[in-house]
């Protein structure tokens, strides 16, 4: 499947509404598929945050001990990414020292720094969902978001079907790479994120410097 012909991309600006939160963590180990406890535990402490649809929470990494392991090891090096509206980071203070209780995981939320998005050309989402499980109506639905919504067409590449759990069950995405962004649709992505669920850390495009370890297969 290819893009049909399309207008060249004219620079425009592009001013975000959203902005990223870094917090800093104390914990020793999560649930190695966290995002609906996180979720959970993040909304319950802010309820407004579900209002805002660019609004996400990054999924939380840590190290396996063991392969297959239901759970993972996190450090001091740990952190927790948000996305959240610019006119309400005052309002994220009241995570600030809170604990959160993850299914018997404790995890301390320390205090945190905002990062503007930044208009690089390539940019990545470790999981995105739009509601279908096999690879080729993924890609017709990135296509037609990318063309319908955000009136762009570049290459991008996805990854193997990857699957997280959720509170409606089992939801099946890909990661994405998304290529020669112009700017000003690189800042719109990241702002506004593609597919659904992102509070549950779907769709959240952050800058990636280069797609040289992965093959370039434009679609």
């Amino acid at each position: 499947m290819t893009w049909a012909s399309w207008p060249e991309d004219k620079p425009e600006e592009y001013i975000p509404s959203m902005i990223d939160l870094q917090f800093d963590l104390v914990g020793t180990t999560i649930q190695a598929d966290n995002a609906q406890l996180l979720s959970d535990a993040i909304l319950n402490l802010l309820p407004w945050l579900g209002d805002h649809a660019g609004a996400g929470i990054q999924h939380l990494k840590g190290a396996e001990t063991n392969s297959g392991d239901t759970t993972l090891n996190i450090n001091r090096r740990a952190k927790m990414f948000m996305r959240v509206p610019k006119s309400r980071v005052d309002d994220m203070q009241i995570l600030c020292g809170k604990t959160l209780d993850l299914s018997g995981h404790a995890l301390q939320i320390g205090n945190f720094k905002t990062r503007a998005f930044t208009p690089f050309a390539n940019i990545y989402a470790h999981f995105v969902d739009t509601g279908s499980a096999g690879e080729e109506q993924f890609v017709q639905d990135v296509m037609r978001e990318l063309d319908g919504h955000f009136k762009l067409r570049c290459g991008f590449i996805c990854g193997k079907q990857q699957t997280l759990q959720s509170a409606s069950g089992p939801l099946y995405g890909y990661s994405l790479m998304l290529h020669e962004v112009p700017p000003h649709k690189s800042l719109q992505i990241q702002d506004e994120g593609l597919g659904r669920n992102r509070l549950l850390g779907c769709g959240i495009f952050i800058p990636h410097k280069s797609i040289a370890p992965v093959v370039p297969v434009i679609f």
